[in-house]
């Protein structure tokens, strides 16, 4: 069988038969992040790779804004665990032609962001390659119990934060060789971690599960139905699409907010009782917290289903899969 046939979950999936994690990991293969236990420190540990011609294409951004990026997306995971990025190790492998000034921009451009949210570059590496490749390894700490993709039950309302599909607007446009305004090409050029929310989540214990919208709401929000072995109910009028997003034709407006991915938003649920908990909370944190989306709610069974106002049933293809482009 093929990648191609198996598919990037597929295969990783079978990577984590049989892996059988030591005492101190909390939580292992599978999640946002790993959680390891050291005393009474929880670190949470993550990576991700951003290769040109698979995630970006030099001339889209600064050099300086590709830094920015490939630290938000890795932060992105540490906000989903409801934890704070402490340390990052940068990998990064250029062609020889490179100029010495469009790297050290780069390199300004991830220490910025960074820096902005309290975090540390320790160390990495540095090597030739055909094209660029990125690969971020960061440290993320928590001193509460960490949000993972599994603890939602029926009856848990599910949210999301801030708007979807307009990454994947913008980057639509790039790929067809148009060059969008900044106002539509920011959402997928400056994501914004959402590590305050996922520490207010984290500390006041209002999310029974969560996770960070990279490939998609329909295949991330997959992601934690499988791992909490339950079923989910999305009504589409509900779900916040981004303006430029909402001036597309109905199919191509599906197809950008549910699949198109990119986003790095957090996805999590509620369950009824923390509800009015929640509301209070995300009013008296003000600008700290960003807008909050109830789109619909977890059910008994398996797989996500989205409705239209009728409550009939909408098909929507599924999210991004490296090997099933």
């Amino acid at each position: 069988m093929t990648l191609r046939e198996l598919g990037e979950f597929g295969f990783l999936d079978r990577l984590a038969t049989g892996l059988r994690a030591p005492r101190d990991v909390e939580v292992g293969v599978g999640d946002d992040c790993a959680v390891v236990r050291s005393g009474r420190r929880r670190w949470l540990l993550t990576t991700d790779t951003m290769i040109e011609g698979v995630h970006f294409r030099l001339g889209w951004d600064t050099a300086d804004g590709l830094g920015r990026k490939a630290f938000a997306v890795n932060a992105s995971d540490v906000a989903a665990m409801g934890g704070e990025a402490r340390f990052a190790l940068l990998s990064v492998a250029v062609p020889n032609r490179t100029s010495a000034a469009e790297l050290e921009r780069f390199h300004r451009g991830f220490v910025r962001a960074a820096g902005a949210a309290g975090c540390a570059l320790v160390g990495g590496n540095l090597s030739a390659a055909p094209q660029w490749m990125i690969t971020v390894t960061l440290v993320g700490e928590t001193e509460y119990p960490p949000l993972t993709r599994a603890g939602a039950k029926p009856g848990d309302r599910i949210y999301v934060s801030g708007t979807l599909g307009g990454a994947a607007f913008a980057r639509s446009l790039l790929l067809a060789g148009r060059r969008p305004p900044p106002s539509v090409s920011r959402p997928w050029r400056r994501p914004t971690p959402r590590l305050a929310l996922g520490r207010m989540l984290a500390a006041r214990a209002l999310a029974s599960a969560a996770i960070d919208l990279s490939d998609g709401l329909i295949q991330d929000l997959g992601h934690v139905c499988r791992a909490s072995g339950v079923g989910a109910e999305v009504e589409a009028s509900r779900v916040p699409l981004a303006a430029a997003v909402r001036t597309q034709r109905p199919g191509r407006r599906l197809a950008l907010g549910f699949a198109g991915g990119e986003d790095y938003e957090l996805l999590f649920t509620v369950p009824r009782a923390r509800l009015a908990r929640l509301d209070r909370t995300a009013r008296v944190s003000g600008r700290r917290v960003p807008r909050l989306t109830a789109i619909g709610e977890i059910v008994s069974g398996a797989g996500v289903s989205v409705l239209d106002d009728r409550g009939a049933a909408v098909e929507i293809a599924g999210g991004f899969d490296h090997y099933r482009r």
